[in-house]
Protein backbone atom coordinates (compact mmCIF):
# COMPACT_ATOMS: atom_id res chain seq x y z
CA UNK A 1 0.00 0.00 0.00
CA UNK A 2 1.24 3.53 -0.68
CA UNK A 3 2.86 5.47 2.45
CA UNK A 4 1.37 8.35 1.39
CA UNK A 5 -1.83 7.71 1.28
CA UNK A 6 -4.95 4.89 3.04
CA UNK A 7 -7.30 4.52 0.77
CA UNK A 8 -9.45 1.71 0.58
CA UNK A 9 -10.80 0.60 -3.00
CA UNK A 10 -13.97 1.86 -3.75
CA UNK A 11 -15.39 -2.29 -3.62
CA UNK A 12 -14.19 -2.67 -0.17
CA UNK A 13 -16.42 1.14 0.65
CA UNK A 14 -19.28 0.13 -1.42
CA UNK A 15 -20.30 -3.59 -0.85
CA UNK A 16 -20.66 -6.09 -4.05
CA UNK A 17 -23.74 -7.02 -3.08
CA UNK A 18 -26.61 -4.99 -4.71
CA UNK A 19 -28.82 -4.59 -2.68
CA UNK A 20 -26.59 -4.49 0.54
CA UNK A 21 -25.14 -1.82 -1.68
CA UNK A 22 -28.20 0.16 -1.99
CA UNK A 23 -28.57 0.30 1.64
CA UNK A 24 -25.04 1.20 2.50
CA UNK A 25 -24.45 5.04 3.46
CA UNK A 26 -21.36 4.71 1.61
CA UNK A 27 -23.06 4.19 -1.81
CA UNK A 28 -24.61 7.53 -0.81
CA UNK A 29 -21.53 9.30 0.07
CA UNK A 30 -19.80 8.28 -2.70
CA UNK A 31 -22.96 9.38 -5.10
CA UNK A 32 -22.99 12.77 -3.12
CA UNK A 33 -18.88 13.14 -3.80
CA UNK A 34 -19.56 12.78 -7.25
CA UNK A 35 -22.44 15.24 -7.40
CA UNK A 36 -20.32 17.78 -5.62
CA UNK A 37 -17.37 17.53 -7.84
CA UNK A 38 -18.64 20.02 -10.51
CA UNK A 39 -18.62 22.39 -7.60
CA UNK A 40 -15.11 21.87 -6.59
CA UNK A 41 -13.77 22.09 -10.19
CA UNK A 42 -15.03 25.64 -10.79
CA UNK A 43 -13.86 27.23 -7.36
CA UNK A 44 -9.94 25.40 -8.46
CA UNK A 45 -10.65 27.40 -12.00
CA UNK A 46 -11.31 30.56 -10.21
CA UNK A 47 -8.18 30.15 -8.34
CA UNK A 48 -6.25 29.07 -11.14
CA UNK A 49 -7.16 32.38 -13.10
CA UNK A 50 -6.38 34.44 -10.16
CA UNK A 51 -3.04 32.78 -9.85
CA UNK A 52 -2.52 33.37 -13.45
CA UNK A 53 -3.48 37.04 -13.38
CA UNK A 54 -1.21 37.65 -10.20
CA UNK A 55 1.74 35.67 -11.72
CA UNK A 56 1.13 38.40 -14.59
CA UNK A 57 1.00 41.48 -12.56
CA UNK A 58 3.81 40.18 -10.68
CA UNK A 59 6.41 42.66 -13.61
CA UNK A 60 3.98 45.77 -13.32
CA UNK A 61 3.37 46.44 -10.07
CA UNK A 62 3.55 45.94 -6.30
CA UNK A 63 -0.26 44.45 -6.55
CA UNK A 64 0.41 41.26 -8.43
CA UNK A 65 3.07 39.57 -5.52
CA UNK A 66 0.17 39.97 -2.55
CA UNK A 67 -2.47 38.57 -5.67
CA UNK A 68 -0.09 35.49 -6.18
CA UNK A 69 0.15 34.85 -3.03
CA UNK A 70 -3.06 34.96 -2.16
CA UNK A 71 -3.93 32.50 -4.74
CA UNK A 72 -1.38 30.58 -3.63
CA UNK A 73 -2.71 30.10 -0.46
CA UNK A 74 -6.26 29.45 -1.46
CA UNK A 75 -4.98 27.03 -3.89
CA UNK A 76 -3.57 24.93 -0.68
CA UNK A 77 -6.78 25.42 1.21
CA UNK A 78 -8.53 24.02 -1.35
CA UNK A 79 -6.69 21.13 -1.70
CA UNK A 80 -7.04 20.65 1.95
CA UNK A 81 -10.36 20.84 1.43
CA UNK A 82 -10.67 18.53 -1.20
CA UNK A 83 -8.61 16.07 1.13
CA UNK A 84 -11.00 16.70 3.68
CA UNK A 85 -13.72 15.92 1.19
CA UNK A 86 -12.19 12.78 0.35
CA UNK A 87 -12.26 11.43 4.20
CA UNK A 88 -15.37 12.21 4.98
CA UNK A 89 -17.53 11.46 2.09
CA UNK A 90 -15.24 8.19 0.69
CA UNK A 91 -13.49 6.91 3.72
CA UNK A 92 -9.98 7.95 2.26
CA UNK A 93 -6.78 9.67 4.31
CA UNK A 94 -4.05 11.60 1.85
CA UNK A 95 -1.19 12.45 3.52
CA UNK A 96 -0.95 16.17 2.79
CA UNK A 97 2.49 17.33 1.29
CA UNK A 98 4.45 20.42 3.20
CA UNK A 99 3.03 23.55 2.75
CA UNK A 100 5.47 26.92 1.76
CA UNK A 101 5.62 29.40 4.39
CA UNK A 102 3.91 32.47 2.94
CA UNK A 103 5.00 36.27 3.03
CA UNK A 104 2.56 38.97 1.29
CA UNK A 105 6.06 40.88 0.40
CA UNK A 106 9.06 38.45 -0.58
CA UNK A 107 9.34 37.59 -4.20
CA UNK A 108 11.13 34.27 -2.38
CA UNK A 109 8.10 33.10 -1.44
CA UNK A 110 6.43 33.18 -4.66
CA UNK A 111 10.05 31.95 -6.18
CA UNK A 112 9.94 29.26 -3.75
CA UNK A 113 6.01 28.11 -4.32
CA UNK A 114 6.83 28.55 -8.31
CA UNK A 115 9.64 25.94 -7.90
CA UNK A 116 7.67 23.07 -5.65
CA UNK A 117 6.50 19.91 -7.65
CA UNK A 118 3.45 19.56 -4.73
CA UNK A 119 2.60 23.12 -6.72
CA UNK A 120 2.73 21.94 -9.73
CA UNK A 121 0.72 18.76 -9.10
CA UNK A 122 -2.17 21.30 -7.48
CA UNK A 123 -2.44 23.05 -10.43
CA UNK A 124 -2.55 19.61 -12.29
CA UNK A 125 -5.02 18.45 -10.55
CA UNK A 126 -7.71 21.28 -10.60
CA UNK A 127 -6.55 21.51 -14.49
CA UNK A 128 -8.03 17.70 -14.81
CA UNK A 129 -10.67 17.59 -12.40
CA UNK A 130 -12.79 20.31 -14.42
CA UNK A 131 -12.92 17.25 -16.99
CA UNK A 132 -13.58 14.58 -14.44
CA UNK A 133 -15.50 16.74 -12.71
CA UNK A 134 -18.04 17.00 -15.94
CA UNK A 135 -17.82 12.85 -16.36
CA UNK A 136 -18.45 12.04 -12.88
CA UNK A 137 -20.88 14.54 -11.79
CA UNK A 138 -23.17 13.98 -15.31
CA UNK A 139 -22.29 10.42 -15.12
CA UNK A 140 -23.93 10.00 -11.07
CA UNK A 141 -26.96 12.32 -12.38
CA UNK A 142 -27.81 9.92 -15.30
CA UNK A 143 -26.80 6.88 -13.22
CA UNK A 144 -29.65 7.66 -10.46
CA UNK A 145 -31.93 9.98 -12.19
CA UNK A 146 -32.54 7.82 -15.74
CA UNK A 147 -33.55 4.43 -13.68
CA UNK A 148 -35.59 6.40 -11.07
CA UNK A 149 -37.66 8.27 -14.06
CA UNK A 150 -38.26 4.97 -15.73
CA UNK A 151 -39.75 3.30 -13.14
CA UNK A 152 -42.48 5.91 -12.59
CA UNK A 153 -43.04 5.68 -15.96
CA UNK A 154 -46.25 3.69 -15.34
CA UNK A 155 -47.35 6.40 -13.35
CA UNK A 156 -46.94 9.11 -15.80
CA UNK A 157 -46.87 8.24 -19.15
CA UNK A 158 -50.54 8.81 -19.33
CA UNK A 159 -50.10 12.47 -19.27
CA UNK A 160 -47.47 12.69 -21.65
CA UNK A 161 -48.67 14.32 -25.22
CA UNK A 162 -49.11 11.37 -27.13
CA UNK A 163 -49.69 8.71 -24.17
CA UNK A 164 -46.44 7.26 -24.92
CA UNK A 165 -42.48 7.97 -24.00
CA UNK A 166 -39.63 7.56 -26.70
CA UNK A 167 -36.22 5.78 -25.37
CA UNK A 168 -33.69 6.10 -27.75
CA UNK A 169 -35.14 4.21 -30.86
CA UNK A 170 -38.02 2.68 -28.93
CA UNK A 171 -41.75 4.08 -28.20
CA UNK A 172 -43.42 2.67 -25.17
CA UNK A 173 -47.04 2.90 -24.35
CA UNK A 174 -49.59 1.52 -22.71
CA UNK A 175 -49.50 -0.24 -19.37
CA UNK A 176 -47.72 -3.11 -20.49
CA UNK A 177 -44.99 -1.36 -21.98
CA UNK A 178 -44.19 0.85 -19.62
CA UNK A 179 -44.66 -1.72 -16.68
CA UNK A 180 -41.71 -3.69 -18.74
CA UNK A 181 -39.60 -0.45 -19.20
CA UNK A 182 -39.82 0.14 -15.19
CA UNK A 183 -38.75 -3.20 -14.41
CA UNK A 184 -35.92 -3.17 -16.23
CA UNK A 185 -35.36 0.76 -15.03
CA UNK A 186 -35.34 -1.05 -11.46
CA UNK A 187 -33.17 -4.16 -12.38
CA UNK A 188 -31.00 -1.50 -14.00
CA UNK A 189 -30.82 0.62 -11.04
CA UNK A 190 -30.31 -2.34 -8.07
CA UNK A 191 -27.39 -4.04 -10.00
CA UNK A 192 -25.51 -2.15 -12.75
CA UNK A 193 -25.79 1.92 -10.85
CA UNK A 194 -23.90 0.78 -7.81
CA UNK A 195 -21.41 -0.38 -10.36
CA UNK A 196 -21.40 2.45 -12.34
CA UNK A 197 -20.74 4.56 -8.88
CA UNK A 198 -17.96 2.74 -8.22
CA UNK A 199 -16.00 2.79 -11.61
CA UNK A 200 -17.11 7.11 -11.25
CA UNK A 201 -15.21 6.94 -7.63
CA UNK A 202 -12.45 4.71 -8.82
CA UNK A 203 -11.54 7.49 -11.23
CA UNK A 204 -11.86 10.34 -8.86
CA UNK A 205 -9.93 8.41 -6.36
CA UNK A 206 -7.19 7.42 -8.93
CA UNK A 207 -6.49 11.33 -9.89
CA UNK A 208 -6.58 12.65 -6.25
CA UNK A 209 -4.29 9.42 -4.90
CA UNK A 210 -1.33 10.57 -7.44
CA UNK A 211 -1.74 14.45 -7.24
CA UNK A 212 -3.27 15.61 -3.86
CA UNK A 213 -0.93 12.91 -2.15
CA UNK A 214 2.44 13.88 -0.78
CA UNK A 215 5.10 13.24 -3.86
CA UNK A 216 7.58 10.25 -3.71
CA UNK A 217 10.44 10.72 -1.76
CA UNK A 218 8.50 13.63 -0.13
CA UNK A 219 8.19 11.66 3.48
CA UNK A 220 12.26 11.22 2.91
CA UNK A 221 12.58 15.20 2.58
CA UNK A 222 9.95 16.19 5.51
CA UNK A 223 11.74 13.90 8.00
CA UNK A 224 15.37 15.20 6.92
CA UNK A 225 14.22 18.85 7.62
CA UNK A 226 12.26 18.06 10.96
CA UNK A 227 16.01 16.35 11.79
CA UNK A 228 17.69 19.32 10.77
CA UNK A 229 15.19 21.67 12.71
CA UNK A 230 15.27 19.51 15.67
CA UNK A 231 19.01 19.32 15.82
CA UNK A 232 18.89 22.96 15.50
CA UNK A 233 16.74 23.67 18.07
CA UNK A 234 19.16 21.41 20.53
CA UNK A 235 21.91 23.30 19.71
CA UNK A 236 20.23 26.51 20.02
CA UNK A 237 18.90 25.22 23.48
CA UNK A 238 22.23 24.12 24.45
CA UNK A 239 23.90 27.41 23.69
CA UNK A 240 21.36 28.64 26.18
CA UNK A 241 22.32 26.40 29.06
CA UNK A 242 25.83 27.58 28.39
CA UNK A 243 25.00 31.15 28.79
CA UNK A 244 22.94 30.34 31.98
CA UNK A 245 25.51 28.91 33.59
CA UNK A 246 28.23 31.42 32.45
CA UNK A 247 25.74 33.84 33.97
CA UNK A 248 25.20 31.79 37.20
CA UNK A 249 28.50 31.51 37.69
CA UNK A 250 29.26 35.17 37.17
CA UNK A 251 26.72 36.31 39.38
CA UNK A 252 26.77 33.60 42.00
CA UNK A 253 29.88 31.69 42.81
CA UNK A 254 32.23 34.32 41.30
CA UNK A 255 30.56 37.23 43.37
CA UNK A 256 30.42 35.49 46.39
CA UNK A 257 34.35 34.33 46.27
CA UNK A 258 35.21 38.23 45.18
CA UNK A 259 33.52 39.11 48.57
CA UNK A 260 34.96 36.35 50.25
CA UNK A 261 38.17 37.76 49.31
CA UNK A 262 37.71 40.88 50.40
CA UNK A 263 36.71 39.82 54.02
CA UNK A 264 39.76 37.87 54.37
CA UNK A 265 41.78 40.91 53.48
CA UNK A 266 39.94 43.17 56.22
CA UNK A 267 40.54 40.30 58.44
CA UNK A 268 44.21 40.24 57.80
CA UNK A 269 44.71 43.63 58.28
CA UNK A 270 43.33 43.75 61.87
CA UNK A 271 45.56 40.69 62.29
CA UNK A 272 48.90 42.88 61.09
CA UNK A 273 47.64 45.42 63.80
CA UNK A 274 47.12 42.87 66.64
CA UNK A 275 50.78 40.95 65.69
CA UNK A 276 49.27 37.54 65.75
CA UNK A 277 51.63 36.33 62.66
CA UNK A 278 50.57 32.96 62.09
CA UNK A 279 47.03 33.50 62.03
CA UNK A 280 47.66 36.16 59.53
CA UNK A 281 49.81 34.34 57.63
CA UNK A 282 47.31 31.18 57.11
CA UNK A 283 44.47 33.89 56.65
CA UNK A 284 46.83 35.40 54.05
CA UNK A 285 47.36 32.01 52.40
CA UNK A 286 43.95 31.62 52.05
CA UNK A 287 42.80 34.76 50.35
CA UNK A 288 45.72 34.14 47.70
CA UNK A 289 43.62 30.73 47.15
CA UNK A 290 40.51 32.42 46.77
CA UNK A 291 41.85 35.38 44.16
CA UNK A 292 43.45 31.75 42.34
CA UNK A 293 39.31 30.48 42.27
CA UNK A 294 38.16 33.70 41.18
CA UNK A 295 40.94 33.68 38.06
CA UNK A 296 40.25 29.85 37.32
CA UNK A 297 36.20 30.16 37.60
CA UNK A 298 36.36 33.29 35.59
CA UNK A 299 38.05 31.58 32.74
CA UNK A 300 35.68 28.98 33.45
CA UNK A 301 32.73 31.29 32.18
CA UNK A 302 34.97 32.99 29.35
CA UNK A 303 35.11 29.12 28.11
CA UNK A 304 31.29 28.79 28.57
CA UNK A 305 30.70 31.64 27.06
CA UNK A 306 32.23 35.31 26.77
CA UNK A 307 29.69 37.95 27.77
CA UNK A 308 31.61 40.73 25.25
CA UNK A 309 30.67 37.82 22.68
CA UNK A 310 27.04 38.60 23.14
CA UNK A 311 27.14 42.29 23.97
CA UNK A 312 29.65 43.40 21.14
CA UNK A 313 29.82 40.48 18.68
CA UNK A 314 32.36 38.74 17.29
CA UNK A 315 35.11 41.23 16.55
CA UNK A 316 35.27 42.09 20.22
CA UNK A 317 35.55 38.93 21.27
CA UNK A 318 38.27 37.83 19.30
CA UNK A 319 40.36 40.65 19.28
CA UNK A 320 40.84 39.78 23.14
CA UNK A 321 41.56 36.27 22.79
CA UNK A 322 44.37 37.64 19.87
CA UNK A 323 45.92 40.15 21.62
CA UNK A 324 46.74 37.22 24.48
CA UNK A 325 47.84 34.33 21.65
CA UNK A 326 51.12 33.63 22.29
CA UNK A 327 51.91 34.19 18.25
CA UNK A 328 51.21 37.33 16.19
CA UNK A 329 47.67 36.55 14.84
CA UNK A 330 46.03 39.21 11.67
CA UNK A 331 42.80 39.51 12.24
CA UNK A 332 39.39 40.67 9.35
CA UNK A 333 36.38 39.91 10.64
CA UNK A 334 33.90 41.56 8.65
CA UNK A 335 30.05 40.15 9.81
CA UNK A 336 27.21 42.43 8.91
CA UNK A 337 24.63 41.78 9.78
CA UNK A 338 25.49 40.14 12.86
CA UNK A 339 24.82 35.95 12.97
CA UNK A 340 22.57 34.57 15.27
CA UNK A 341 24.12 34.15 18.40
CA UNK A 342 24.27 29.69 18.00
CA UNK A 343 26.49 31.14 14.84
CA UNK A 344 28.41 33.51 16.55
CA UNK A 345 29.47 30.52 19.18
CA UNK A 346 30.68 28.04 17.16
CA UNK A 347 32.44 30.58 14.80
CA UNK A 348 34.46 31.84 18.01
CA UNK A 349 34.68 29.02 19.67
CA UNK A 350 36.42 27.53 16.09
CA UNK A 351 38.60 30.14 15.71
CA UNK A 352 39.74 29.62 19.85
CA UNK A 353 40.47 26.48 19.45
CA UNK A 354 42.37 26.59 16.41
CA UNK A 355 44.75 29.12 18.08
CA UNK A 356 45.01 27.05 20.89
CA UNK A 357 46.12 23.83 18.60
CA UNK A 358 48.27 26.65 16.92
CA UNK A 359 50.40 27.24 20.12
CA UNK A 360 50.68 23.86 21.38
CA UNK A 361 51.31 22.32 17.99
CA UNK A 362 52.13 24.00 15.03
CA UNK A 363 55.28 25.72 16.05
CA UNK A 364 54.02 28.60 14.06
CA UNK A 365 55.79 32.10 13.97
CA UNK A 366 52.40 33.99 13.09
CA UNK A 367 48.81 33.14 11.97
CA UNK A 368 45.89 34.71 10.50
CA UNK A 369 41.85 34.89 10.87
CA UNK A 370 39.34 35.50 8.35
CA UNK A 371 35.72 35.50 8.97
CA UNK A 372 33.23 37.07 6.06
CA UNK A 373 29.75 37.24 6.32
CA UNK A 374 27.85 35.67 3.13
CA UNK A 375 23.53 35.82 2.26
CA UNK A 376 23.35 32.96 3.75
CA UNK A 377 26.90 31.63 5.40
CA UNK A 378 29.39 32.90 7.67
CA UNK A 379 33.32 31.73 6.66
CA UNK A 380 35.85 31.35 8.73
CA UNK A 381 39.37 30.82 7.73
CA UNK A 382 42.42 30.17 9.98
CA UNK A 383 45.85 29.80 8.51
CA UNK A 384 49.40 29.27 9.90
CA UNK A 385 53.17 29.09 8.60
CA UNK A 386 53.68 26.16 11.17
CA UNK A 387 55.20 22.39 10.55
CA UNK A 388 52.02 21.55 8.96
CA UNK A 389 50.45 17.93 9.41
CA UNK A 390 47.47 18.82 11.52
CA UNK A 391 44.98 15.58 10.67
CA UNK A 392 41.70 14.75 11.02
CA UNK A 393 41.86 11.33 12.51
CA UNK A 394 44.42 12.64 15.22
CA UNK A 395 43.76 14.27 17.53
CA UNK A 396 40.83 14.98 19.87
CA UNK A 397 40.98 19.09 19.52
CA UNK A 398 40.36 18.95 16.03
CA UNK A 399 37.52 16.08 15.94
CA UNK A 400 36.05 17.91 18.89
CA UNK A 401 35.85 20.90 16.31
CA UNK A 402 34.16 19.33 13.81
CA UNK A 403 31.75 17.52 16.28
CA UNK A 404 30.97 21.15 16.84
CA UNK A 405 30.21 22.56 13.74
CA UNK A 406 28.50 19.59 12.13
CA UNK A 407 26.00 20.32 14.71
CA UNK A 408 24.95 23.47 13.15
CA UNK A 409 25.37 21.65 9.63
CA UNK A 410 28.78 23.39 8.87
CA UNK A 411 31.18 22.14 6.68
CA UNK A 412 35.00 21.92 7.66
CA UNK A 413 38.09 21.61 5.27
CA UNK A 414 41.66 21.30 6.20
CA UNK A 415 44.86 21.66 4.45
CA UNK A 416 48.00 20.90 6.01
CA UNK A 417 50.47 19.54 3.80
CA UNK A 418 53.64 18.19 6.18
CA UNK A 419 55.85 21.76 6.28
CA UNK A 420 52.92 23.73 6.21
CA UNK A 421 51.08 26.33 5.99
CA UNK A 422 47.85 24.96 7.91
CA UNK A 423 44.80 26.44 6.56
CA UNK A 424 41.23 25.63 8.15
CA UNK A 425 38.48 26.69 6.58
CA UNK A 426 34.55 26.60 8.33
CA UNK A 427 31.69 26.89 6.16
CA UNK A 428 28.43 27.59 8.57
CA UNK A 429 24.67 28.37 7.62
CA UNK A 430 22.96 31.09 8.90
CA UNK A 431 19.92 33.36 7.99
Amino acid sequence: MDDRTHIPSADAMIPRNPLRALTSPALWRASAHLATDGVVAMAGLAVLTVLGTGICGIPFGLVGLPVTVAAGWALHRLAAFERGRFAITSGVTITAPPEPSWSWRSLESVVTFARSRCTWRLIAYFTLLMGVAWVTTTGVALIWALPLMLVLLPVYHQFLPVGEAGIGPWVVGGFTGTLLVAAVALLFGTFVSPLLVRLLLALDLALGRVLLSRPHGMELVQRVKDLTESRARVVDAAEAERKRIERDLHDGAQQRLVAMSITLGRATSRLRKSGDEATRKLVEDVRHETLHAITELRNLARGLHPPVLTDRGLEAALSAVVALAPVPVRLDVQVDPRPSATVEAVAYFTVTETLTNVAKHANASRAWVEIRRGIDQLTVKIGDDGQGGADLARGSGLAGLEGRISGVDGRLRISSPVGGPTVIEVDIPCE
